[in-house]
């Protein structure tokens, strides 16, 4: 590994930024595989799996490459350890902003010493530190791209006082949250603006196309420019609106809400929804070459996976899609909304009038008379207590096969209920929807379509990323 890393670093190539980083031992600084500074001698050079294993000891991010900024590390090296990612995932939306580690222990059913000791296996790094150099980074964007004050992204940040921001930032980056908000690229102003970056190739329109259709009225609105809704966290309300920047090779994340500590929430959230943290280099190379996915390619690079903002809000969603048409499901789960009548009141762009009821407010709503059957009423009304009383999970990070067994026991959900909500809703790649009919159509040969067991060997050879080549699939 460290050849394949070396032989990167000098022919500074691309494809490996984000995969490691490197550290030059004569400057103290750490980059990218591709950074432009000079080449360095590798009797000189260390080389680090992650940003928090550079950061953990002692190196400053270089200012040239800036691998603390323009790469995000949701992807990261935690490889072998379903907790560590759900830890993680937790953390870069800011739990331990509110809640120590013992709690966050306690939501993975494992003790203190556990947790930090698989945080060591895999990262390096405890969990402490991670979400410490995580609030430093993600303050460091802030100040960079946004146009927020200094004491407004300390507390964005999950920092519990400017002395502490102060302090941290200046420890890890080697200067003052002031000295970089002066070289801030952003305007002044009171916008709240945000950039999320991606990688290219960036299909924006095929992404807000795939969205426009499902939009639900009154918590969304979608154009051909744009993406906003609503949003209710645990601690904060408000709505976003997401527009594309490819000249920075960002998406511009503008958020109005009641609390800014739920900044990190949402960004990260937007990430996983337009699907920025997924590196497509193995999977467009192996479905290239494949005559049914091929085609619903574009430029060599197969559709992104939009997964949905909400699990819970897209569980309703998809049972109400059972065996009628997209628009139909779309209409219905808006006349939920308005039903449920949790207006967003003044100060709200015209069209963004609801947020979408939870899982108690669901159950707490009658769902008659707006054109519903008694059926889907009732499936609804099981998942929303299944949620309250623990009996499925909607953690993204659980194994399919676990997610599979608990949803499906809920009496009215089916086999493709179950991976549309698990491709869709949790972003699992490897589900796949084979009785959808999309799917069999674009399978069909001669006429004749083909059977669910005749699909399933088929889609054996797109594991591990059959949720991918459903996209192409439906994208034909």
């Amino acid at each position: 590994m460290k050849e394949e890393y070396k032989t990167a670093r000098i022919k500074k190539d691309k494809n490996f930024d984000g995969k490691f980083f490197f550290g030059v031992k004569t400057t103290g600084i750490f980059c990218r595989p591709s950074c432009p500074a000079p080449v360095a001698k590798e009797e000189n050079v260390v080389y680090f799996h992650d940003v928090f294993e550079a950061l953990d000891q002692f190196y400053r991010p270089c200012m040239r490459c800036r691998p603390d900024i323009l790469l995000d590390y949701y992807n990261g090296n935690a490889s072998g350890s379903l907790t560590v990612q759900t830890a993680l995932k937790m953390i870069y939306d800011g739990y331990l902003n509110f809640h120590s580690v013992t709690n966050l222990a306690g939501e993975l059913e494992v003790s203190d010493r556990h947790l930090r000791k698989l945080f060591i296996e895999n990262l390096g790094v405890p969990p402490v530190k991670i979400a410490r150099y995580h609030r430093a980074m993600f303050a460091k964007k802030l100040l960079m791209f946004s146009q927020q004050s200094v004491t407004d992204i300390a507390f964005a940040s999950g920092f519990g006082s400017i002395r502490q921001f102060n302090q941290v930032f200046k420890e890890i980056f080697g200067m003052t949250p002031s000295a970089v908000k002066k070289e801030s690229t952003a305007p002044g102003g009171i916008d709240t603006t945000l950039l999320v970056s991606y990688n290219r190739p960036f299909n924006f329109s095929q992404i807000i196309e795939f969205m426009k259709i499902r939009a639900i009225k009154g918590v969304e609105i979608i154009d051909e420019s744009s993406y906003a809704r609503t949003f209710r966290t645990k601690r904060s309300k408000g709505y976003f609106i997401v527009r594309d920047n490819p000249g920075k090779s960002a998406l511009e994340l503008s958020i109005l809400c009641d609390d800014i500590q739920c900044y990190m929430e949402i960004y990260n959230r937007v990430r996983r929804m337009f699907d920025l943290n997924t590196d497509f280099t193995r999977i467009n190379e192996q479905f290239k070459s494949d005559y049914h996915l091929s085609r619903g390619m574009k430029d060599g690079h197969v559709p992104r996976l939009p997964v949905a903002f909400d699990c819970f809000e897209f569980c309703v969603r998809a049972v109400l899609g059972q065996q009628i048409s997209v628009p139909a499901a779309s209409t219905l789960a808006s006349r939920i909304a308005e039903k449920a009548a949790l207006k967003t009141g003044n100060g709200f762009p015209p069209g963004l009038d609801y947020y979408f009821p939870g899982p108690v407010a669901v159950a707490e709503t009658s769902l008659e008379g707006i054109g519903i059957t008694v059926g889907r009423q009732a499936t609804i009304a099981n998942i929303a207590r299944g949620i309250m009383d623990k009996t499925f999970s909607l953690n993204p990070n659980q194994s399919f096969e676990n997610f599979q067994k608990e949803f499906s026991a809920l009496k009215g959900i089916g086999e493709w209920t179950v991976n549309y909500v698990a491709m869709r809703g949790l972003g699992m790649v490897d589900s796949f929807p084979a009785t959808d009919l999309g799917i069999i159509k674009a399978l069909e040969k001669n006429g004749k379509r083909p059977g669910r067991k005749e699909i399933l060997k088929m889609a054996e050879k797109w594991r591990p990323y059959r949720a991918y080549a459903a996209l192409c699939l439906w994208n034909q």
